[in-house]
């Protein structure tokens, strides 16, 4: 076929599903690396050891990471600040001690998968779900000192170093984090935190961890038998595979004899005494463990809702309430079952009650916002979607005031707000890029479909229509005018009944037009919404 381009529709880079976040954090990171390569002292360790990374990029990226990163893990636990207040205390005075000074912070996440991790920069969370396993103070400070020596002694700035943290994050951009109530809702271009998170460490990595962990707890005034009681229970419940343990801290650190056997070896070297603080431990950690039945019975509400038994769901979610009135996580879920049962006031009013018990957590600001745009107050419903993505920039708020802004007839608005939530893979980001699409094939019906030109040995126009859409397209409708035999201008249309996303189509027209130019263009194509 004689190849004549004409009226050749290409999709343009605005018109692509823009560059994830995630991969652009990937890049940055990869470039930061040239020519910064070196030998640099271990602090922690004092062995010399190359260093492509530089401090200043770990303090940036844990600072960036760490409020998406626990945000989207459920948040601060708030229902008893003085956990919060005990577990910053303790991780002080052992990162007072450690051989790197970084800004450290503590923080207790509220979510019941027992586990505990460390961001570059000294960046740190434990789980309420761990603080329930935990038998006295010394544990806590044999859990928050490895924790201190991962982000002292650089193994997360170490994986990414080795590439094997940035190969995992660009084959998962956009993962969500894994086991947690809030995954789905993981921050956009958090992907690097949510790796650097869930990475499991070599084991010299958690063998440094755990000597140095124990030198630090030591220095601090800690019993290091504490530690040594902490690996003894983690060696229980392994051999009783408590699935949530393996779902959380043992998938990053997982336990083993060995590693009991050498924490029981070191502590003999270490002075002995110290605090352990049993008894202490158990009066901050009153509440929570008592509180513990609550969550449970807020786990069965979800699992529930899941099999489709809100009745059942929402008396347990009422029953944890009543057992523990300040979680706003409850009374989310609450609003959740209202949700779905389009009773839209009650809903608002268990979602008012979240954000009154826990302001600083962005899950029923967007709840409160899509119940706000179902009874059609759109202006609330944008107040609370944007504090939402004040606090974690989702897919979910995105479409949402994408929607919004379309109802107003802000068409402009609306496309940026379905470009910036068609990065995710969500089926909220896969709506918006739906949205996107629409909107920009209404504009211009041919803007994703390409089309060229040629004349076979009869004369007869073939055209070949490419798809550069990730959509299919239905009644593709072409205009096509051209210089008959006779010389004569005509003008006629063709239909294309399908048209697969990134599919190209060969159609032999049989009009036969010798010479002149031939004018294609797409009149209409109908997206078919995934």
């Amino acid at each position: 076929m004689n190849d004549q381009l004409n009226n050749l529709a290409t999709l343009s880079s605005k018109h692509q599903r823009p560059q994830s976040r995630t991969l652009q954090l990937i890049l940055a990171a990869a470039a930061l690396t040239f020519g910064l390569g070196g030998c640099a002292t271990n602090p922690v360790t004092g062995k010399s050891e190359i260093s492509i990374i530089s401090e200043a990029w770990e303090l940036k990226t844990g600072k960036q990471q760490y409020a998406p990163a626990r945000q989207s893990q459920g948040g601060d636990y708030l229902a008893d600040e003085a956990v919060q207040a005990y577990v910053n205390e303790v991780g002080q005075k052992v990162a007072a001690v450690s051989d790197r000074k970084l800004p450290y912070e503590f923080s207790v996440i509220n979510n019941g998968v027992p586990n505990a991790w460390a961001l570059p920069g000294g960046k740190i969370s434990i789980n309420r779900g761990l603080l329930t396993e935990l038998d006295s103070e010394a544990e806590l400070a044999a859990v928050l000192g490895h924790e201190v020596v991962h982000s002292a002694a650089r193994h997360g700035a170490k994986g990414v170093e080795r590439g094997t943290i940035l190969q995992a994050t660009t084959a998962v951009a956009g993962i969500a984090t894994a086991n947690t109530d809030y995954g789905k809702y993981v921050a956009m271009g958090a992907g690097l935190g949510s790796q650097l998170i869930n990475s499991r460490y070599g084991r010299s990595a958690e063998s440094e961890s755990d000597r140095y962990g124990m030198d630090y707890m030591s220095r601090a005034g800690y019993n290091p038998q504490g530690a040594v009681d902490l690996q003894q229970t983690f060696v229980d419940l392994s051999g009783q595979k408590d699935s949530s343990f393996f779902d959380g801290l043992f998938a990053s650190h997982p336990p083993s004899q060995q590693r009991l056997e050498a924490n029981k070896a070191y502590a003999q070297m270490l002075p002995k005494g110290g605090v352990t603080g049993k008894a202490r431990y158990q009066q901050v950690m009153a509440r929570l463990i008592e509180t513990k039945p609550a969550y449970e019975n807020y786990e069965k509400a979800q699992q529930m809702a899941n099999d489709n038994r809100p009745k059942e769901a929402r008396k347990l979610v009422n029953q944890a309430i009543k057992m523990e009135p300040n979680e706003g996580h409850f009374h989310s879920f609450l609003g959740d079952l209202e949700l779905d049962a389009k009773r839209y006031t009650s809903a608002q009013n268990a979602y008012a009650e979240a954000i009154e018990l826990n302001p600083g957590f962005f899950y029923p600001h967007l709840q409160s916002g899509i119940t706000s745009e179902k009874q059609g107050a759109l202006n609330q419903a944008k107040l609370r979607l944007n504090r939402s993505l004040e606090l974690l920039p989702t897919a979910q708020a995105y479409n949402a005031l994408g929607n919004i802004a379309e109802r107003q007839g802000n068409t402009d608005e609306a496309r940026e707000y379905f470009a910036a939530a068609s990065q995710d893979p969500s089926a909220s980001g896969q709506a918006a890029l739906n949205s996107l699409i629409k909107i920009d094939v209404a504009r211009n019906p041919g803007a994703f479909i390409g089309i060229r030109y040629g004349r076979n040995e009869a004369s007869a126009i073939q055209i070949e229509v490419a798809n550069r859409a990730p959509r299919a397209f239905n009644n593709v409708v072409l205009s096509i005018r051209y210089i008959d035999q006779k010389g004569n201008a005509r003008s006629t249309q063709r239909q294309i009944n399908l048209l697969g996303a990134s599919e190209a189509k060969l159609i032999n027209t049989g009009l036969v037009s010798p010479q002149g130019e031939v004018q294609i263009s797409v009149v209409r194509a109908t997206l078919i919404e995934r």
